[in-house]
């Protein structure tokens, strides 16, 4: 089965596991831990970075599905020749705090560029601005998706100010990811037949609720890329791999029972 193949059949299943090694993850011996842990940890794909230096070996190193994010649309036409599955145009987080924000025009334009500059026969992904209030995350949805973009990734921010002094770590976890979550179940009430990835927040925890939510699957980053060894991030994908694979199979009602279970 292809590597394109084994993705639309995680995300109808609802049992798809994206790691992610940061689309600003530059650092070779990092990114090498991060894929390996998702190797050997079961996951259903790797999301790295635009740099051809960490895309070439670590794509001759596993066979995972890989994903490379970008906001460089030539980047991102580039990877294509290094044998990638996936070129996703996202994620945004990480260049806010750089005072960088993301338009629908822009990523409509960086869309539209990639999308015929394509030659192969590769899956598109892009992320919708958790910026945006929820009527223009969902115009947005739709217009890439009729430009033929195949998945389309939420995310989510924290608020600045705490609301509460809880150190509770479910508490927050579920804060954090709050805001992708509602993102979510907005983006599949609007677009039921959508391929949708949760992402921003997700954990062991917040993983079910995003299954709740109508997901057809997560991507996890600093839940898993934070970690100080491979063999604990390995250990964290197995969890959530397991977790995922059982939810997949639940009903609604069992899925946001079991999510309390963790």
């Amino acid at each position: 089965m292809s590597n394109k193949q084994k993705i639309l059949n995680g995300l109808k299943n609802k049992s798809f596991v994206k790691i992610i090694s940061g689309i600003q993850n530059y650092d070779k011996q990092k990114s090498l831990n991060v894929a390996m842990a998702a190797e050997m940890g079961g996951a259903s794909a790797l999301d790295i970075c635009d740099d051809p230096e960490i895309i070439k070996p670590l794509r001759a190193l596993v066979q995972l599905p890989l994903f490379v994010s970008s906001i460089d649309p030539l980047k991102l036409i580039a990877a294509q020749s290094y044998g990638v599955d996936v070129l996703e145009i996202g994620n945004y987080e990480s260049f806010y705090s750089q005072g960088k924000m993301f338009t629908p025009k822009e990523i409509l334009e960086i869309a539209q560029f990639v999308k015929k500059s394509v030659t192969l026969d590769l899956l598109l992904c892009c992320t919708v601005p958790a910026t945006l209030e929820i009527e223009n995350q969902i115009k947005l949805a739709k217009e890439l998706i009729n430009l033929g973009i195949d998945i389309i990734q939420t995310e989510g921010f924290t608020p600045d100010t705490a609301v509460s002094d809880r150190k509770d770590t479910s508490y927050n976890e579920i804060l954090k990811a709050a805001s992708t979550l509602a993102n979510t179940l907005e983006l599949r009430k609007a677009l039921p037949n959508a391929n949708i990835i949760t992402a921003s927040g997700i954990t062991l925890t917040t993983a079910p609720l995003a299954l709740a939510m109508g997901t057809n699957g997560v991507g996890i980053g600093s839940y898993i890329n934070t970690l100080t060894t491979q063999e604990e991030m390995t250990e964290k994908v197995k969890e959530i791999m397991e977790s995922v694979t059982k939810l997949s199979t639940q009903s609604l009602q069992e899925t946001k029972t079991l999510a309390l279970k963790h």
